[in-house]
């Protein structure tokens, strides 16, 4: 059975000496999105396959950042220059 939402927690904490994060969460979405990356790592499973607990270690470094929210302007202009690196891309591809 799941914790209830006002008790979930999320917990990543750097040990110096180890080089290493040490993961614990009781969110299935964190735990989902973070099972790949988490070694040695023990889960706590439902039976429809959500990870209600994990916990374990993370080598190398951890970034978590705000997501970026963008104006109609800003994506579309994303858009452009991503469809122009693609398109060099492609010519390079042909070009071999």
């Amino acid at each position: 059975m799941t914790t209830p939402r006002n008790e979930q927690e999320t917990i990543l904490s750097y040990d110096r000496e180890l080089e290493e994060w040490h993961y614990y969460s009781d969110v299935p979405k964190h735990n989902r999105k973070w099972r790949d990356l988490v070694q040695n790592a023990t889960m706590v499973t439902e039976e429809n396959g959500d990870i209600t607990r994990m916990e374990g270690t993370i080598s190398g470094n951890v970034l978590i950042m705000k997501r970026r929210s963008l104006s109609a302007a800003q994506r579309k202009e994303m858009g452009a220059r991503l469809k122009q690196a693609r398109e060099r891309k492609e010519e390079d591809n042909n070009a071999k």
